[in-house]
């Protein structure tokens, strides 16, 4: 996670708005085989695993929640993430294995963590969350089992109305209930994703962008509603543009090939309302897509107390853009 300063400086994911009516779409697609590896090193690293290892610090219980019976596949998460972090920056992570003993090391940060693979007892954190402290990631890991995915292992400190404490034991569907749309044949979203990611096979990933809007926050979960359920009311026309924060999601889903769960790993990123400035094609269709967001969507997604104050801030922001051409 990190938020934008210069758009000349990085590669910012947009949302993929494809017209100026708003449509609520799953957009999974599939990836090629030279980007399968989800790993992203940026600039801002060392500040993103400092921020979230204090969110994590702060909330353990709130954001990090397994069930004792996944150890098994929480070491196959470690090897997972080892691995590819290792393949994709070996200047920046290495691993030694002698036997069970494993040493990986993180050269950014200059740590190493020796452990024993198998024996949690040897770490000072549990395995899935261990490993996450060294990566900015969001993960959450599904167990498939009876047609449905139900959330057993979950690290996240970034969240949008989401709680690895509440959210729990959860099936796929319980989780995503509230999503609001149908599709036009009657089938509800939530069972037409579920039914797509039941497709998954090992070693071919899917991938999603997916975006919210935030006010005067980083992430917003069920525990501190009382906190920022009131900071929404402060956005105004006037300060929209620094309070608010384009929150976009890039998504993997990617099947373990030995516990046959599905990994969901986020990587989240927020641009404030007044760059859009710097890039006015995103700026016009973002206002159009907001302007024409239903209003049960916009319950859904928690944005519906400050989206009408976002939608005029822009909408001003267009207008005085065209007055100084």
């Amino acid at each position: 996670m990190y938020k934008s300063t210069n758009l000349d400086m990085f590669t910012f994911p947009f949302v993929n708005f494809k017209d100026k009516t708003y449509r609520y779409s799953n957009d999974l697609v599939a990836l090629p085989e030279d980007k399968v590896n989800f790993m992203k090193i940026a600039p801002e690293y060392e500040a993103q695993i400092r921020r979230k290892r204090a969110m994590l610090e702060k909330q353990p219980d709130v954001r990090y929640q397994s069930f004792p019976h996944t150890m098994e596949m929480q070491w196959e998460f470690v090897e997972l993430l080892i691995g590819l972090a290792v393949d994709k920056y070996p200047e920046h992570f290495s691993v030694e294995i002698d036997g069970d003993q494993w040493t990986f090391t993180n050269h950014i940060l200059g740590e190493t963590e020796k452990f024993t693979f198998g024996d949690e007892s040897s770490l000072s954190h549990e395995p899935y969350d261990m490993i996450g402290r060294h990566f900015h990631n969001d993960f959450m890991l599904m167990v498939n089992r009876d047609d449905n995915f139900y959330l057993e292992v979950a690290q996240e400190s970034f969240a949008a109305l989401f709680s690895p404490n509440w959210n729990l034991g959860m099936s796929f569907n319980e989780i995503h209930g509230p999503v609001p749309f149908k599709s036009r044949d009657g089938v509800h979203l939530t069972d037409r994703i579920r039914k797509f990611l039941l497709t998954l096979e090992p070693g071919a990933p899917r991938t999603r962008v997916n975006w919210n809007l935030m006010a005067d926050r980083w992430d917003v979960n069920y525990e501190t509603m009382d906190v920022w359920g009131p900071q929404r009311e402060k956005v105004t026309n006037e300060n929209a543009g620094k309070l608010v924060h384009l929150r976009v999601e890039e998504q993997w889903f990617i099947r373990m090939p030995r516990s046959n769960a599905v990994l969901f790993v986020l990587d989240t990123q927020f641009l404030p309302l007044e760059d859009l400035v710097k890039r006015p094609d995103w700026l016009e269709i973002t206002y159009f897509n907001l302007a024409d967001i239903p209003d049960d969507m916009a319950e859904y997604k928690g944005m519906a107390p400050f989206l009408p104050q976002s939608v005029e801030y822009l909408k001003n922001l267009i207008e005085t853009m065209k007055v100084q051409q």
